[in-house]
């Protein structure tokens, strides 16, 4: 029996299609608790290209020849032309190297490629700027081309007896004649000479006209999101990796471009020119209108830190920052601040000490924490004795972090990257929570496993359930933020993210628009509701096994060998079966050995057999041949979003796990510390009887375990009141895939207006892409009140916000 059958019994599936239906009551005689005033906002950091080739609208990639010191990485060369790399007579001590290029003839010259492209745009304006010095006779000539760099779309002129010994910066305006989305920007010679290049700048027109400012439309999908707060700068961006110059140093990053260093981004694989800084941040949450939260390095970066009786300097740079933020023109720091263009504070009013530096383990990114936080609040406190200060608590290997301290902190930050099912389960977390403790922030928060390739609805609802108990919750819930945000689809980190691109496209996943619609939404007052559902059941009784499946191996971001498998039945049938058997990856088989060669994530092999029973035995000897993690052997396989997985040195080669993936949702049964050895052979086992799961690895049990029916499938309901508008929000997730009917009844109330907004699509798996970027957007409409209520169709897999007048 497929999975999806086995979520509904024959009274449940005979309800729905009689359209029985829920009615919500809304308690209009007594309003609850406030609901925070800054509840939702965004996270940002610099991941997946987010702010170089992202959010940051610099079109030149390596522009100060930095990314690489044996060649200039991005940049080609046109013509007879030579270049190379220098590191003498540099532009200032920020710069290390500088391009030189040597023009034989006319026409030769250098092309830079952009991010994956630069986008041309007809009748759209571009800022060009470069350093340059050196001898050229004739013209120099910064030209806009097609992919080919054959075809001119806009060029620029410099006289070549402009050009000399000393470093001197030229400007000019390229406006477009043509479209291209993947253009060059060349600089190309009519005569001989040498000319060494450094900071070569295209902007297209930024959001707000900022100078050094952001893609307009990806800025612009950030301020519709409307967020209360930003946080910035990450994330694992803050901390660094390896020593402490790969941390955000905040001070690297002010002023003019030129004299900004840039690092390497250890922590995401790649090098940031610190262009979006420290006041682009600040700038940032002004135009967002949002509240700026920063967050700083307490000492501690991955794989080391700073003693503890040696943190003041970070101490020391906090302070620094703040003052920079918040001081007066009079002040050293405030004075800078002016000196860079913004004389006014940006009135930082939110610090959080640390990201993800309070694991139970010290060697997790972790060294005394409660007493870094102490030396931190209270040298920030007595300055600013209205800051609002932020903690750690831990980040990961725990549904329930404590703030196990007697020190003071105002806020506690949680972290939750979960399936959609575990945050659907999730619902009522916070209803029991502590009230006399800190206040939460909900800093970092997202369905990772089970969310299809991008981003799919099922995703976005289990996520709006969890938003709507924090809603529920905001007494102590005062803050919450989705993470992450950006990522560049053609070099992708981390997954996922709620908006994606490339150089010419943008789409928001439908997370982004469940982001949207809650912000949008959120009301000022909490008001309790009941829900009368005529189909609400006890969990299915029936077996989850399918009666029908196939088994096969796989891996996840590594190489793997396979060997020797066997299927056989202890009831029931095994039998041959054609169709595919390569799911993903790159598969070979020679001598009896299969083979998976590429670093594909979920890279799936079937074994060409069907096991017809309600009891099976599957052999196969792995090997891990290289990568990051272990091997996976795949059982109870019905179709691509459905199946169970043994997940061995899964998790970076740290841990074992049982996986079960039900309609598309990823939950693990079971997990256990373990890893592999690279090139041994290991003989796996599976047993399965029923719903019972037995797994050993060279002839010793891992597992024990129970298949889990999904607790996804539900309706879930809340409601608050909008004192500003005098409108009742009542909220409704149905993440069945059967549509039923609701009525929300007010007794006592006429309403007189009614507005629905609406995300849905017909599977939950569903999702845009950069192709169909509107797939699965929301939808408004209007309601016509019936006495004391509303009535609307509740359409499978879908949130529905009502506003009632």
């Amino acid at each position: 029996m497929h999975y999806k059958q086995l979520l509904f019994t024959t009274a449940l599936l005979s309800a729905m299609q009689a359209s029985a239906q829920i009615t919500v009551n809304v308690n209009t005689t007594q309003k609850g608790h406030e609901v925070s005033p800054n509840l939702y906002g965004i996270f940002y950091e610099d991941i997946n290209h987010a702010a170089d080739g992202g959010l940051y609208a610099e079109l030149v990639r390596n522009r100060s020849f930095e990314d690489n010191t044996k060649a200039a990485e991005h940049w080609s060369i046109v013509g007879q032309a030579a270049m190379q790399l220098t590191a003498k007579g540099l532009l200032n001590a920020k710069q290390h190297q500088a391009l030189q290029v040597t023009f034989l003839q006319p026409g030769d010259g250098v092309a830079n490629e952009g991010f994956w492209g630069i986008p041309v745009v007809q009748g759209r304006r571009y800022r060009l700027s470069f350093w340059a010095k050196g001898k050229l006779k004739g013209q120099l000539r910064a030209v806009l081309t097609d992919a080919t760099g054959k075809h001119a779309f806009a060029s620029a002129s410099f006289a070549g007896k402009s050009f000399g010994n000393k470093w001197t910066r030229y400007e000019a305006e390229l406006v477009a004649n043509g479209n291209d989305d993947k253009g060059q920007l060349q600089l190309m010679a009519d005569g001989k000479g040498q000319l060494a290049f450094d900071v070569v700048s295209l902007f297209p027109p930024t959001f707000r006209n900022r100078q050094n400012g952001l893609r307009p439309e990806l800025a612009g999908m950030l301020n519709d999101l409307h967020p209360k707060f930003l946080r910035f700068p990450g994330g694992c961006f803050v901390e660094g990796q390896e020593n402490p110059d790969n941390a955000f140093r905040w001070e690297r990053t002010i002023g003019p471009v030129e004299q900004r260093e840039g690092h390497w981004n250890v922590n995401w694989g790649y090098r940031t020119t610190d262009g979006l800084g420290f006041d682009e941040y600040l700038q940032l949450a002004e135009d967002l209108r949002a509240q700026p939260l920063y967050v700083v390095n307490v000492g501690i970066w991955h794989g080391g830190f700073t003693p503890l009786d040696s943190i003041q300097p970070w101490i020391d740079e906090t302070m620094n920052a703040l003052e920079y933020a918040n001081g007066p023109v009079t002040s050293k720091y405030g004075a800078l601040r002016a000196k860079n263009g913004h004389p006014e504070p940006y009135n930082i009013q939110y610090l959080e000490i640390g990201n993800e530096n309070n694991q139970p383990d010290q060697r997790q990114q972790s060294d005394h924490y409660y007493e870094r936080f102490k030396l931190f609040r209270d040298a920030v406190l007595k300055k600013y004795p209205d800051m609002h200060i932020i903690g750690n608590v831990a980040a990961w290997g725990t549904d329930e972090p404590k703030w196990e301290s007697k020190e003071q902190t105002e806020l506690v930050d949680e972290h939750y990257y979960r399936s959609p099912a575990w945050f659907a389960e999730h619902f009522h977390h916070y209803d029991n929570y502590d009230r006399r403790g800190p206040k939460v922030y909900v800093g970092e928060y997202a369905v990772t496993q089970g969310f299809g390739q991008v981003g799919d609805l099922n995703a976005a609802l289990g996520e709006a359930v969890f938003m709507m108990g924090m809603e529920n919750n905001s007494d102590i819930v005062r803050m919450a933020s989705y993470a992450p945000i950006f990522a560049n689809v053609n070099e992708t980190r981390w997954r996922p993210d709620m908006i994606q691109y490339d150089a010419t496209r943008v789409l928001g996943t439908p997370s982004y628009y469940v982001q949207k619609m809650m912000a949008d939404n959120v009301g000022t007052r909490t008001v309790s509701t009941t829900l009368t559902n005529p189909y609400q059941i006890a969990e299915a009784q029936q077996q989850v096994k399918p009666q029908v499946c196939r088994v096969g191996v796989g891996t996840w971001a590594t190489q793997a060998s396979f060997a020797q498998p066997s299927l056989s039945a202890g009831d029931g049938k095994v039998e041959q079966v054609g169709g595919k058997v390569d799911i993903r990856g790159t598969w070979q088989q020679a001598n009896g050995i299969v083979s998976q060669q590429s670093a594909s994530e979920g890279a799936l092999r079937l074994n060409p057999q069907r096991t017809d029973g309600n009891e099976y035995t599957y052999h196969v000897r792995a090997r891990k041949d290289g990568g990051a993690e272990g091997f996976l052997i795949v059982f109870n396989y019905v179709d691509p979003d459905n199946y169970c997985w043994l997940n061995i040195g899964g998790w970076g080669n740290t841990q074992n796990a049982i996986e079960q993936v039900v309609n598309g949702s990823k939950s693990q049964l079971v997990t256990a510390a373990g890893k592999v050895e690279t090139g041994r052979w290991y003989d796996v086992d599976l047993h399965v009887k029923g719903d019972s799961i037995y797994a050993s690895l060279d002839g010793k049990q891992l597992f024990a375990t129970q298949l889990k029916p999904s607790t996804f499938a539900g309706l879930f309901q809340n409601a608050t009141y909008d004192e500003a508008t005098s409108e009742y929000i009542v909220k409704l997730v149905n993440t069945h895939s059967q549509a039923t009917t609701a009525r929300i009844a007010l007794p006592g109330l006429h309403p007189t207006v009614a507005r629905l907004i609406r995300l849905s699509a017909p599977k939950g798996t569903d999702e845009n892409t950069l192709d169909t970027p509107t797939r699965i957007v929301p939808m408004t409409s209007t309601l016509s009140p019936d006495g004391d209520g509303v009535s609307l169709e509740l359409p499978a897999n879908s949130l529905n916000i009502v506003r009632i007048k």
